[in-house]
């Protein structure tokens, strides 16, 4: 008969090769990045091509989440795709929303046709639009984004008829969030924009072409990320330590050592350009005060 072994003598195959006061490892979900910001975006008609310029200014590191809210009909039927008519205007990851969606940083959502959409926490959440009542459903995502995100939230209303999210802007803004309205002068249908203004003092009105670098900036105010400026500083300065070292070994060929000359003195200029802008924000900034 075999000598049976102590159980102290056994090794699965997990802690054969484990060290010793080594922790088994643990397999899963990978943490949430924490949502910075949360920018909730409202238009109906005309919005299209609004939310193609607004997309097109949104950078890759965006730190924050994004949801669409575009009136259309469910009678567009599930061919129509927004996301896919957005998706070669921006860098970032876009979809359409599925109920029980995490938001999660970077990321573009669009509300398919016929929805709506509102949050539970960090959660989305889909419902049919509701019929013969007056379209509320900009509202209804802006309000239940203010109650999770408080001032977190930046809401944008774009092109449109009627009044809705005039009063999930002003959650917005009772909350604490920022609030930015396109020109009514300038959108293709005035009454969303204007009746947004008209009893709220909305944080920012802004031409449609500045909107989606200015959702770029504010997103930033609750991180500690590098600005812009610090990071093209950065750039342009490893840029010409690269450019310096390239400089030093390139004497054995004429003409790559004149072009990286050339580029060294571009960049030499690009510094003096970043200087006169910084000094002429510094101006402005005491001017206001």
């Amino acid at each position: 008969m075999g000598k049976r072994r102590s159980p102290r003598n056994e090794a699965t195959s997990g802690n054969r090769l484990r060290r010793v006061g080594e922790q088994p490892e643990r397999f899963g979900k990978p943490p949430e990045m924490p949502i910075e910001n949360l920018i909730v975006i409202g238009a109906s008609a005309g919005g299209h091509a609004a939310l193609r310029e607004v997309v097109r200014g949104l950078s890759h590191d965006i730190p924050a989440a994004l949801i669409i809210m575009l009136h259309m009909s469910a009678s567009r039927g599930p061919q129509y795709q927004l996301e896919d008519t957005l998706r070669e205007f921006t860098v970032l990851p876009i979809g359409a929303v599925h109920s029980g969606d995490r938001l999660r940083r970077g990321m573009i959502y669009v509300t398919p046709p016929g929805e709506s959409v509102f949050l539970q926490g960090r959660t989305l959440q889909l419902e049919a639009q509701k019929k013969d009542v007056p379209v509320a459903t900009i509202n209804r995502l802006f309000e239940s984004a203010a109650k999770a995100y408080r001032d977190r939230v930046i809401g944008v209303i774009l092109t449109g008829l009627l009044r809705d999210g005039t009063a999930g802007l002003k959650a917005v803004h009772d909350a604490g969030g920022l609030t930015i309205v396109q020109d009514p002068t300038q959108a293709e249908y005035s009454d969303m924009p204007a009746n947004a203004m008209q009893d709220l003092p909305v944080t920012f009105c802004l031409n449609l072409a500045e909107i989606g670098q200015a959702l770029d900036v504010l997103a930033r105010r609750k991180t500690e990320l590098e600005t812009g400026l610090a990071v093209s500083a950065r750039m342009l300065k490893e840029r010409v330590a690269l450019l310096g070292r390239l400089l030093s070994q390139s004497k054995r060929n004429l003409d790559t050592h004149q072009f990286l000359s050339t580029e060294i003195i571009s960049l030499e200029r690009d510094l003096r350009s970043i200087q006169a802008l910084l000094n002429e924000a510094i101006a402005l900034t005491e001017k206001a005060d």
